[in-house]
């Protein structure tokens, strides 16, 4: 396998393909809902679109996205952050994820549960490697199956550890040494993940400073990156102390629940202070509410033994097609009740009978009251809660008055709430109030408008769908298919689409692609303003950075007019000719004598180019000569001017020569100086790149 180093693996169209199944494949949650419209839309000439992203990643032109945000209550009025990413984004995550998780496996797999049950990679056979991790169910039960195992070998005590805010807290560069130092992995793969998890740290929807630490929570490949964080520092630190004859402990964890079991309760506590200082050499913090010394007096108190149970209510319902048997209700119902009326805190126990029940229970008068009663009890349960509503109670009065009195309260706490709402309920009645209070603005809970979306367009507001407009991507994208499908005029829906293949944002392209087949659109226009993708796709047209940079950056609308391969044959050539390129263009802010001797190398490669390709003869082999004798200025008088001022300040003002003409030490040019370079070099490529050299070039 190790025959191609770890980037040409990354690269490599196998594992791209592999990273889009597996998104495919993980378990469908909120996140997943929020992207899954984009699996969609990017599976449509899924071949290319990979094709294309790969060679954006090679050619230096891929740049990753600040996420956008979405807050889920936790306990205590606390957030839980999911970050939402661009499914390009995602999709180089995963891929990067993949190809570390096998250069890893051979080392972590003798500890599959043995110690780590968590986040099991899985490679048992080629029929089901399109899922990331072995099913969560059959992990969580070998851990408890060994919980059980210590037990009955006398480990009679249990100390619980728990990392506050692991996912926020992981240190990029603390990573970055463990995934180079202690697993091998090459250097360029390693520098662009933390590239990456550096853009992905930042909010797109508020002004949030991009940091050093922290992976996104959501994505399957975070929870496999975090795993190998606490592998060798904490994880082999912890078996390795547990053999020391002073210290009898048995260590095992799942994902970051941690638990050390003891045959007396000082060696579970000197565990515990040990653990403690390994979390804060890694940057991380103790979870000082969740680290718990207990002598077991009851197992099935610690397993939470409840699988058995749930296990045959699930048969039944399933069996049943969505229903339980009267009794198995009853017994489900008081159980559940119980979990609401005894206490104001949410125990792991009463969090495991919530959330099976709010699935499983059958329509009844008494649950429905408890939870209208208890809602502000169970904001982390409101998904399950919504969904019982709605499944059983849709058209209830009384409920329906509940989520408008909901909507209209000053007091909730988590607009989270809000959006699950309009999620669960978009047939609400509509409130003017209500739109103009959530929906008018922005703000950094966009979730609520993503959902409110779907309320608009069932209750007819047209004019409301079709005026809106975002800078955030998810909502756009909702937005979008919304409007398509309001409009039935042929112009509009044309327009419409036709704007969607020019936009940017290649996955905003592409969701206008899948609708071009719908309607009936003239396929020969002139698609030249067409997003990079979509050229790509009809056309062959792969871009590269210097195309790229000139359409995005430089807002030349047709740079394909002159850098093609019909007229740059010569593929050395033209690779010299994007290096050249590209060192100018990063290095104009940084470096700009670097930056200027380098464009004056890519300015000498282009008159070379337009004097071949126009058979213009030149009168010298020297570049600078050549510009004084203006061959080519009947053409392009622009070009000319310009390339013969930047030729000028590069032997003038960079380190190719010491001295200026007036046999002056030289000065270096300056930023100022550099950018004002910058635009003529603009301008004179504008003119290059308005010339038909098609038309005038022997093919």
């Amino acid at each position: 396998m190790l025959s191609k180093n770890h980037w040409d693996l990354f690269l490599s169209e196998d594992n791209f393909h592999l990273a889009y199944l597996r998104l495919q494949t993980a378990s469908r949650t909120l996140y997943k809902e929020l992207y899954y419209e984009d699996l969609k839309i990017f599976s449509f000439f899924l071949e290319k679109n990979i094709s294309i992203l790969i060679n954006e990643i090679k050619h230096e032109i891929f740049r990753p996205e600040s996420s956008y945000k979405v807050f889920i209550p936790k306990k205590n009025n606390l957030f839980r952050p999911l970050s939402l990413l661009k499914f390009k984004d995602l999709l180089v995550y995963q891929s990067i994820i993949n190809t570390i998780a096998d250069i890893v496996y051979d080392e972590i797999y003798p500890y599959y549960n043995h110690i780590i049950f968590g986040n099991v990679y899985n490679t048992s056979n080629e029929n089901d490697k399109f899922f990331f991790f072995k099913p969560w169910k059959q992990q969580w039960r070998k851990f408890e199956d060994i919980t059980r195992k210590f037990y009955e070998n006398d480990y009679k005590f249990l100390a619980d550890f728990d990392i506050a805010s692991f996912f926020d807290t992981i240190d990029h560069y603390i990573l970055k040494q463990i995934l180079e130092n202690n697993f091998q992995i090459d250097t360029k793969l390693v520098e662009f993940l933390i590239t990456l998890l550096e853009a992905f740290t930042s909010d797109s929807h508020h002004k949030t400073f991009r940091s050093k630490h922290g992976i996104p929570q959501g994505p399957i490949a975070s929870a496999f990156l975090a795993d190998l964080y606490l592998f060798h520092f904490v994880d082999l630190e912890m078996i390795g102390n547990k053999n020391k004859p002073t210290l009898d402990i048995q260590y095992i964890r799942y994902v970051d629940d941690i638990r050390i079991f003891s045959k007396d309760k000082i060696s579970a506590q000197k565990a515990i202070a040990n653990l403690d200082l390994l979390a804060r050499d890694l940057g991380l913090i103790p979870q000082q509410t969740k680290i718990s010394f207990n002598e077991i007096n009851s197992l099935d108190e610690i397993l939470k033994n409840q699988k058995n149970k749930f296990s045959a209510i699930t048969k039944e319902f399933k069996k049943a097609e969505g229903s339980l048997k009267s009794k198995t209700h009853r017994k489900l119902k008081q159980r559940f009740i119980d979990c609401l009326d005894k206490t104001s805190e949410e125990e792991f126990l009463d969090k495991t009978i919530i959330n099976f029940s709010l699935y499983k229970l059958n329509k009844d008068e008494d649950i429905k009251i408890s939870l209208l009663i208890h809602w502000e009890l169970l904001y982390i349960h409101m998904d399950g809660l919504l969904f019982y509503l709605r499944k059983h109670f849709s058209e209830d009065k009384e409920v329906r008055s509940w989520l408008i009195t909901i909507l209209r309260s000053q007091n909730v706490l988590f607009h989270h709430v809000i959006a699950l709402i309009f999620k669960f309920f978009p047939n609400i009645e509509f409130m003017e109030d209500i739109y103009k209070r959530y929906f008018i603005g922005s703000d950094r809970h966009w979730l609520v408008r993503y959902f409110m979306l779907g309320w608009l367009y069932h209750h007819k507001k047209i004019e409301l769908i079709l005026a809106f407009s975002s800078d955030n991507y998810f909502l756009n994208r909702e937005a979008n298919n919304f409007k398509f499908k309001i409009s039935q005029e042929p112009i509009y829906l044309e327009t419409f689409v036709q704007a969607l293949l020019k936009d940017r944002d290649c996955l905003v392209a592409l969701q206008g692609l899948n609708w071009l087949f719908c309607i009936e659109t003239d396929l020969s226009k002139d698609g030249s303003e067409w997003n990079d993708y979509i050229r790509c796709i009809f056309y062959e047209d792969i871009t590269d950075y210097i195309k790229y940079t000139l359409k995005n950056e430089f807002l030349i609308l047709v740079p394909e007019n002159f850098f093609n391969s019909k007229i740059w044959k010569d593929e050395k050539i033209y690779k010299q000719l994007n290096i050249f390129f590209r060192i100018f263009y990063e290095n104009k802010d940084i470096d700009p004598s670097k930056s200027l001797m380098n464009l004056n190398c890519f300015n000498n490669l282009i008159y070379d180019k337009i004097c071949h390709t126009l058979n213009i003869p030149k009168p010298a082999h020297d570049y600078g000569v050549n510009l004084n004798s203006k061959v080519i200025e009947e053409n392009f008088p622009v070009t000319n001017k310009y390339l013969t001022e930047i030729n000028d300040k590069r032997n003038q003002r960079t380190e190719a020569h010491p001295y200026d003409k007036y046999n002056n030490i030289r000065s270096e040019i300056s930023r100022e100086e550099m950018a004002q370079l910058v635009r003529k070099q603009k301008k004179a490529l504008e003119e290059i790149c308005r010339f038909n050299f098609l038309l005038h070039m022997k093919l």
